[in-house]
């Protein structure tokens, strides 16, 4: 989707490693990673271009406990098993949420970025129904880009690879009043050949990428006592949806169909598969330093708009399903305006008691329009095609207060306590072959929540913490956009989680360890009817039980050796799931592995004068992961698998400029991001979303 634009508004909020240290902003203040009672991960900008990380969809990589899942052009999150299959749409809502710079972004689609200029990303796992209360049951992500400099300045980056990738990105920093009024402008384009050849269209591939981005930043301060940041960006992506590989059931309906054994050609008789994306959006944080405490506003409003979505949805040579018809305005497209407002005022000052005051506003109008799925396959489906229309908008008002006291030099409290109101209204029209079947259907409803959080941190000295805390988590209750059901219910998380931050060996080893358990009740669990070709039901799982532990390392070996990573144990289960299909009780949650693990080292070779040789080598493991409440292995199931990266740079004495190769899923890993299953149209077969095979590049940065 777009590419990443937003700024941090103070120079507090910058992310630096001093002797070990990180300056996060996860509690609305700017403290050390190794202070914080939760369990979050946050990396530089610099740390994610030498791991290789260029979009969030790489982000499960480096983080314990995050699986990002593409569906289409949908980001879906998952964060300690916490998240919602093919969840979107009007009416619904993600269960963990996005900020770019404290801006809330409501559609599934924001998910999906390429990284631009980014200081640090911040993952706060688990439910922030305090700070960040909106649809955080399974977490947050907190993208902050880089500020203004005060020098002009500015870099350009160039980079090919295989496919035919030609990827280039530039900024620049102009001080227009020294310390007073500093602009930073950044650009980025993308493009590459798809992964996926299309063998009935020769020349033709699935999987392409066509990104174009941009983002002004302005930081005026006028001032010692006043800053304001504005920001102002645009995207459009003309990227293809997820190359989709189908797997044949040769007695099903499709069983006329080539059976193409490579997973990286098809042969599809309609293509490419098209997905527009469009995105804008400005916004302004303005921060008063008010003596006993800061008064920030946090204004912001964004537009997206994606589709139509175009494409041969069976991908074989068979006239069997599509989505749209090339050169008309048909096809599914959703999206939305949002405009969101929050004032904080945070406590300064060196006392016992620090505490932070907020209130958040959001209106969100939004849709999903369906406007043509052609299926020539089944004559009478093709001739009396059913589809729904849908334009809804949302109301959320939320106060928050929470603070911490420090009881003794050691012992500190934490709590906090939210308020939040939102009601939806959605209106939806059945359309019979593009006619308008009767009076739209219009719904409305309301929901509110208090969502608490208490907690404890004990220092046993200045390298060592432990903390526990309960917390409550709420996600609004949803529409679904395909049919006039009525509003599935709310979800509602009982989070218990103990943990402990520790350094070693003077803070060259940093040893973190989080515990959890949650009581998860209501989850909202969107899906294809098995006996409904195109149509889509959400309903309410009853109940979940999720336990699990994290541990992450950071280790400066020496001066010129590092290694990082993570192991993550999660058991995610159904307490109660009554389907038509019988209770699901006992079965594991989407995406939430058993088991992850990852491993990162870095290497720096010093040159003498000519400069110096930074290597870089990651590895990332995954158990096996069902891709739906089924649990169906032989259709619904990503088996464990392991990926690969590695990069090398070389950076000249002088250090204007550097040059990397790299290559990524070095051992040719098949992945299925996403399966689609349906007993009426695909019998036993199935769709599978793949992710990017194999793939090498090269770049070179200049900076001045």
């Amino acid at each position: 989707m777009a590419g990443l634009a937003a700024s941090s508004a103070t120079a507090a909020e910058t992310a630096e490693a001093i002797v070990g240290e990180v300056v996060v902003t996860a509690q609305k203040r700017a403290e050390s990673l190794q202070d914080v009672p939760i369990a979050i991960s946050a990396f530089s900008g610099d740390q994610l271009a030498a791991a290789g990380v260029d979009g969030s969809a790489e982000l499960e990589k480096v983080t314990p406990g995050l699986v990002m899942s593409e569906s289409g052009r949908d980001g879906q999150i998952f964060i300690r098993g916490v998240g919602s299959t093919r969840l979107s749409g009007a009416g619904a809502d993600p269960s963990s949420s996005v900020y770019i710079d404290g801006v809330y972004r409501s559609r599934g689609s924001a998910a999906l970025l390429q990284l631009l200029d980014v200081e640090r990303v911040e993952v706060l796992r688990g439910p922030q129904g305090t700070l960040y209360g909106r649809n955080s049951t399974g977490g947050a992500i907190r993208y902050i880009s880089k500020s203004p400099e005060p020098t002009f300045g500015g870099e350009i980056t160039g980079g090919l690879g295989d496919y035919d990738l030609r990827r280039a990105s530039a900024r620049v920093d102009i001080p227009l009043i020294a310390d007073r009024l500093l602009v930073r402008g950044s650009v980025l384009r993308v493009k590459r050949d798809g992964y996926m050849k299309n063998l009935e269209r020769p020349g033709e591939t699935f999987g392409r990428q066509n990104l174009t981005a941009g983002r002004l930043t302005v930081l005026f301060t006028p001032s010692e006592t006043l800053s304001v940041t504005l920001h102002a960006g645009a995207s459009k992506d003309d990227s293809d949806q997820t190359a989709l590989k189908h797997y044949i059931d040769p007695l099903g309906p499709f069983r006329n169909a080539e059976i193409i054994a490579d997973p990286r050609k098809v042969r599809a008789d309609y293509g490419p598969r098209k997905a527009p994306v469009k995105t804008s959006y400005v916004d302004a944080t303005v921060a008063w330093d008010l003596g006993f405490a800061t008064l920030t506003s946090i204004s912001g409003y964004n537009s997206l708009d994606a589709g139509p979505y175009q494409g041969d949805l069976d991908v074989t040579e068979i006239a069997g399903v599509t989505d749209g018809r090339d050169g008309l305005p048909n096809g599914i497209a959703d999206g939305g305006k949002t405009y969101t407002q929050e004032f904080n005022l945070t406590s300064k000052g060196a006392s016992s008691l620090e505490w932070v005051l907020g209130a958040f506003y959001l209106h969100d109008d939004n849709y999903t329009v369906r406007q043509g799925l052609y299926v020539p396959l089944i004559p009478a489906l093709a001739a009396n095609h059913t589809t729904y229309n849908a334009f809804g908008d949302t109301d959320a008002y939320a106060a928050f207060v929470s603070g911490s006291y420090q009881v003794t030099p050691q012992l500190r409290l934490n709590a906090g306590l939210r308020y939040s109101r939102e009601t939806k209204s959605i209106d939806r029209g059945r359309y019979l072959n593009f006619v308008l079947q009767g009076a739209t259907h219009h719904d409305r409803k309301t929901w509110d929540s208090w969502t608490p959080r208490i907690g404890v941190d004990f220092t046993l000295n200045d390298d060592a913490m432990l903390y526990a805390s309960f917390s409550k988590g709420f996600k609004s209750g949803a529409f679904n956009a395909s049919s006039f059901d009525p509003a599935v219910n709310p979800e509602k998380i009982d989070a218990y989680e103990a943990g402990a931050k520790t350094r070693w060996f003077d803070r060259r080893l940093t040893l973190n360890l989080a515990a959890f358990y949650y009581d998860y009740k209501d989850l909202q669990v969107q899906g294809l009817d098995p006996n409904r070709i195109g149509v889509e039901i959400i309903s309410n799982a009853a109940g979940a039980e999720i336990k699990g532990a994290e541990l992450e390392a950071n280790w400066r070996v020496t001066s010129r050796f590092r290694l990082d990573g993570s192991l993550t144990w999660l058991n995610a289960e159904y307490t109660d799931f009554p389907t038509l299909a019988g209770n699901l009780k006992g079965n594991k949650l989407p995406n939430a592995p058993t088991h992850t693990a990852s491993l990162r080292a870095e290497y720096t070779i010093p040159l003498g004068e000519a400069g110096d040789l930074r290597l870089n080598g990651d590895a990332y493991f995954s158990a096996r992961r069902y891709l739906s409440e089924t649990n169906n292995r032989q259709n619904a199931s990503q088996p464990a698998y392991s990926l690969y990266n590695a990069r090398a740079t070389f950076t000249p004495a002088n250090g204007n400029w550097d040059v990397s190769i790299y290559g990524k899923n070095l051992s040719d890993e098949l992945v299925f991001s996403r399966t689609v299953t349906q007993a009426a149209l695909l019998r036993t077969g199935f769709l599978a979303y793949l992710e990017p095979p194999r793939t090498w590049g090269a770049e070179v940065r200049f900076r001045f």
